[in-house]
């Protein structure tokens, strides 16, 4: 029997799910634009979108059995939520390009605009889409990092200084960057 879906909750990688979720949404949406505006706008965000699942994947691939362990893969999601961040600031800045001419935006398969009105809606519902997956995003985000947390005082057998988890972060780093 099957559960109504206001009832549902969240799983245990459903933030890996909606992140690859939320990458797919905005690529759709930047691919959508003009040359004129791709040209300005894809790149970077399509980096940060791609970054930012990345990360979220990389820290759901770790199980934090130790202290090391459960800082990492901290340290991973707060650098996608840092991420998902800059990437929502990057869109911002250009939806407020996009809705000053929206019919410039979008072109149809045969190379002619939307009206203004049709352009408008298509931003609007894409936009709506978008919005409602990041709150998601940084919701499921936030109670990973609140449900380590309660597993790490559970587990809380070693007494790591701040100086050995600057240590170990970066470590980490070098080793993700070399690989």
């Amino acid at each position: 029997m099957s559960v109504p879906k206001f009832k549902r909750q969240p799983s245990e990688y459903d933030y890996v799910n909606n992140a690859y979720e939320l990458n797919v949404e905005i690529m759709n949406l930047v691919s959508k634009l003009s040359a004129r505006w791709a040209r300005i706008y894809q790149q970077p965000i399509d980096r940060l979108a791609n970054l930012q699942a990345d990360l979220v994947n990389m820290a759901c691939s770790i199980t934090p059995k130790a202290s090391e362990d459960f800082i990492t893969r901290r340290w991973l999601l707060k650098m996608s939520n840092a991420c998902l961040t800059t990437l929502e600031r990057r869109i911002m800045e250009m939806i407020r390009i996009l809705y000053a001419n929206p019919s410039k935006c979008f072109n149809r398969k045969n190379g002619k605009n939307y009206t203004f009105a049709e352009a408008t809606e298509m931003l609007d519902k894409k936009l709506e889409n978008l919005g409602i997956k990041y709150a998601r995003q940084y919701d499921l985000i936030k109670g990973v990092l609140a449900a380590d947390k309660k597993k790490m005082e559970k587990q809380k057998t070693d007494n790591i200084t701040d100086k050995e988890i600057i240590e170990i972060l970066v470590s980490k780093t070098i080793a993700m960057v070399l690989e």
